[in-house]
């Protein structure tokens, strides 16, 4: 995952997205918000990591920064989204537990300075799976009289499935892609997964509207 042309898409695509939110930003529930400010998050974080590939050959310690940072904030978005209780108390106590596990990974399981965190990763991409899941059972409990491609926490749960899903298999080569990085065959899915999952995303902050806010909104 060092091939800088991919890795420039990217970061296009993250800061095309940031500038929509930002256009965006006052028309936008809560939920939206967070998810504004955690693309914007992502973006700079991409920069810095980007910055340090190029110039010191080593990111893998901002590749574990990365990893907390979007499972905390994806899943505070989600946290808004949800209108049940229940879920919403899970949410919570995952990020506790996440956390920890995250930080306990970093320093004994897979060191920070030596391995891609694929652990936490992977546990990471199964939660979301499972939150994505739950939230497209209570899209059909709480239907919109709008078209589902007009919705965007359609568009934004789309993403987050098919990013987790995917990933998992992903996850499964990223250390063999570590040892082999002429593999451009496997590089290329992951950076495809990636550019993927944020052209949904962009297309979640572009569709939202007046209509979305009941979904949106507790």
């Amino acid at each position: 995952m060092t091939n800088t042309t991919e890795q420039h898409g990217c970061i296009f695509l993250l800061f095309v997205a940031s500038c929509i939110g930002v256009v965006r930003y006052r028309r936008f529930p809560l939920p939206f918000k967070i998810l504004t400010c955690t693309i914007a998050v992502v973006f700079l974080t991409e920069l810095v990591n980007y910055y340090f590939g190029v110039k010191y050959h080593f990111n893998r310690p901002l590749l574990q920064v990365l990893c907390i940072e979007e499972y905390i904030l994806y899943s505070s978005v989600y946290y808004y989204l949800f209108k049940n209780k229940t879920t919403k108390k899970f949410i919570i106590l995952s990020i506790i537990i996440m956390t920890v596990f995250f930080i306990v990974n970093a320093i004994y399981l897979q060191p920070f300075l030596h391995k891609f965190p694929t652990n936490a990763n992977t546990a990471a991409q199964a939660l979301f799976t499972a939150f994505s899941l739950l939230l497209f059972r209570e899209m059909l409990d709480y239907p919109l009289k709008i078209d589902i491609v007009k919705q965007s926490i359609f568009w934004f749960n789309t993403a987050m499935l098919f990013y987790a899903t995917t990933i998992f298999f992903m996850l499964s080569l990223s250390n063999y892609l570590s040892e082999h990085p002429e593999d451009k065959i496997v590089s290329d899915i992951w950076w495809l997964i990636d550019y993927l999952f944020h052209i949904f995303i962009c297309i979640a902050l572009l569709t939202h509207s007046k209509q979305n806010n009941a979904a949106d909104t507790q």
